[in-house]
């Protein structure tokens, strides 16, 4: 196609330090396709200067950030090029890029998001809260929010009551409220009606009466987290992915649209992570820290 129009899409060089047999007419490929091919490959002061020719309809690839390398093999070779996510601005048709001694490691952004595996069994004080807020939105007229996040039993008293721990982002609201209603489920099936105890952001600490339950609380992480501390997130289902708790963030390229829990070594609870503001992937952390002032607040209301 390249030779048929006539010198026709973009013309772009790259200089290196080895040219690795590259050639005149060898494959530019983005990806896993050819997008061009190699016109020219010149040596000067030690250096290689590579002319390549993009195709007019793959030339919105290649902006002022790319990266270039050589792949060579016995008998074969090809100019190798990516664009990370923070491309930068397009270039002009004759722009000279630096190119790079081997392979960079692939952008992290442009990974595929990270999917979820089913856990084969999850701790019995795994609950779901189920939030539904009805508020005003002028006149007689009103509007509803619905929210599930996965919490965890904090407290079983004498009775078979529970204090529920979960994030406050379930009960949070803007505007007045006319209505709310609160249900948790438990591993199980049963669902019971659930009462908010107290409010302390990030957190919500609710009162579930009279249940069947049968477990133990959930156990909390007593420790800091450290750097490359390694987690567990999963949401009441037991949709479950790894991630990584670095500088107090978890780096995790999911898309997750509820709240789930943070284990460590698969049994001590961390904190939990909330979908990401505004992104369609990635969460927010919310550690466990003052989790234990909210739960001994709510537990002194009961007494």
């Amino acid at each position: 196609m390249l030779r048929q129009a006539g010198g026709g899409g973009m013309a772009i060089r790259v200089e290196f330090s080895d040219g690795k047999n590259l050639a005149p007419d060898d494959d530019v490929i983005y990806g896993d396709g050819i997008v061009g091919r190699v016109e020219d490959v010149a040596s000067f002061n030690g250096k290689y200067l590579v002319t390549a020719r993009i195709a007019a309809d793959k030339a919105a690839l290649v902006r002022r950030n790319s990266r270039f390398w050589i792949h060579s093999r016995l008998g074969s070779a090809a100019l190798l090029f990516d664009t990370p996510k923070a491309g930068g601005a397009a270039v002009e048709t004759g722009h000279t890029f630096t190119g790079l001694a081997e392979a960079p490691e692939p952008d992290p952004e442009l990974a595929p998001p990270a999917a979820p595996r089913k856990l084969t069994a999850r701790p019995s004080w795994l609950v779901e809260l189920r939030a539904s807020l009805e508020l005003k939105a002028g006149g007689d007229l009103t509007e509803t929010q619905q929210r599930k996040v996965t919490g965890v039993v904090a407290g079983v008293r004498e009775d078979g009551g529970l204090l529920v721990l979960a994030p406050s982002w379930a009960v949070e609201y803007s505007g007045e409220l006319a209505a709310e209603s609160y249900r948790v489920e438990l591993i199980g099936g049963a669902t019971h009606v659930a009462e908010i105890l107290v409010v302390r952001l990030p957190f919500v600490v609710l009162h579930v009466p009279a249940t069947e339950y049968k477990g133990n609380a959930a156990p909390f992480w007593p420790d800091a987290l450290a750097d490359q501390q390694g987690l567990l997130l999963t949401d009441f289902e037991g949709n479950a992915f790894t991630a990584v708790h670095t500088a107090g963030e978890v780096q995790l390229r999911a898309r997750t649209g509820l709240g789930l829990v943070a284990l460590v070594d698969g049994t001590n609870v961390a904190g939990f992570t909330l979908p990401a503001v505004g992104e369609t992937e990635g969460v927010r952390w919310v550690p466990l820290n003052g989790a234990g002032t909210a739960i001994e607040e709510a537990a002194a209301k009961l007494k």
